[in-house]
């Protein structure tokens, strides 16, 4: 082997989930991880290329910003080239905004210390037809200082299992949040979630838990409870995946731009 041809790629890439099955490969599906490998494999000469994304992304939802990883070897294409050889080839909804070299015990997704969801609410009378895949019509007339001392219960290191979704494999599921918020953004309400790492339909679920309690005049009290019971069935439901997106993933030093 000729180690100075030994490398490992980090790519910084975005994607419009509306037509993948979400992230992870699979046999019968497009899905954003298979789409990309494809591609390097053809870059490789039809050699198999392992790609590891920092985290799954479900049906549907789109990352403003996904990080993965792959290692390549004997292959002469400069490492920030990958970003042009990759978009020539990719379909127009996945895009490589930058490729680098990396130290190769570098891990997309060990290594990520934190993980940022972005969920877009929008009354339909705001909506726009451009907008329609990536945000979910909410009929409600929020209120941005209730939203948030709901979404206040959310934050800190807890038993998350009451947000998952049943069919969650993990069998530790607790995680830690390290913020949790709504605010407006032009005619959007916007959700944003930040933390170590989520359960499956973890985000979804609690937007529409949040949103369900803020309907029957829930409150703090109420989401904690739910919270502490560990109880799915407590939850409300899951949020529509078309408003959902990985907006930031964040590894070590990079935390102090977060």
């Amino acid at each position: 082997m000729n180690l100075e041809l030994h490398r490992k790629i980090r790519l910084d890439l975005s994607y419009d989930g509306t037509d993948f099955k979400g992230w992870q490969i699979q046999k019968t599906s497009r899905t954003v991880q298979g789409e990309i490998i494809g591609v390097l494999n053809s870059l490789h000469n039809g050699k198999v290329v392992s790609l590891v994304g920092s985290g799954r992304t479900d049906s549907g939802v789109h990352a403003s910003c996904q990080v993965a990883h792959f290692e390549t070897t004997g292959c002469s294409i400069p490492s920030d080239r990958f970003m042009l050889a990759l978009n020539s080839k990719l379909p127009r909804d996945i895009r490589i905004h930058k490729s680098s070299e990396v130290n190769l015990d570098f891990h997309a997704r060990y290594d990520a210390v934190m993980r940022v969801y972005r969920y877009y609410l929008v009354h339909p009378r705001e909506q726009r037809a451009h907008m329609t895949p990536y945000s979910t019509p909410c009929l409600l007339d929020l209120s941005i200082p209730e939203l948030n001392r709901m979404a206040q219960a959310l934050t800190g290191t807890h038993d998350f299992t009451s947000f998952a979704s049943a069919k969650d494999s993990n069998k530790n599921k607790v995680r830690t949040v390290h913020s949790a918020r709504f605010f407006r953004e032009g005619p959007f309400t916007v959700f944003r979630v930040a933390g170590n790492a989520f359960l499956w339909k973890m985000v979804r679920t609690m937007v529409g838990t949040i949103l369900n309690q803020y309907e029957s005049g829930g409150s703090f009290d109420e989401i904690r409870g739910i919270l502490d019971e560990k109880n799915r069935a407590l939850a409300g439901p899951s949020a529509k995946p078309h408003g959902l997106f990985l907006d930031k993933v964040i590894y070590g030093t990079e935390r102090t731009l977060y």
